[in-house]
């Protein structure tokens, strides 16, 4: 981090090299470059979140397209104790199967 006497001896060696006529416009066009930097840093972040919840969304929807086809209730249960149901009740329809293989 910067301390006032590092901001200080900057900003002296930028009045030099400017001048006092060009420091103002600098640091105008540095506002605006930081405004569009944050303005556009928000924006991806609201997106990524917005992209995240669909995600979540589609997979819960998909979960439960899953649990209706193997004749699961999918109401009121989240995608954790989904994906928990499904895969027991795939699990016991292979060990079905391979008992009824061995019989035969």
């Amino acid at each position: 981090m910067l301390g006032w006497q590092e901001v200080l001896l900057v900003l002296v060696i930028l009045l030099f090299v400017f001048g006092p006529s060009e420091l103002p416009k600098l640091a105008r066009e540095l506002g605006k470059a930081w405004y569009e930097f944050n303005k556009a840093s928000s924006g991806v972040l609201t997106i990524a979140t917005s992209s995240q919840s669909q995600n979540d969304e589609d997979k819960h929807e998909l979960l439960s397209e899953v649990a209706g086809k193997l004749d699961l209730i999918a109401e009121g249960k989240n995608d954790t104790q989904l994906t928990k149901e499904i895969l027991t009740k795939i699990l016991n329809r292979e060990e079905t199967s391979t008992k009824n293989k061995e019989e035969a």
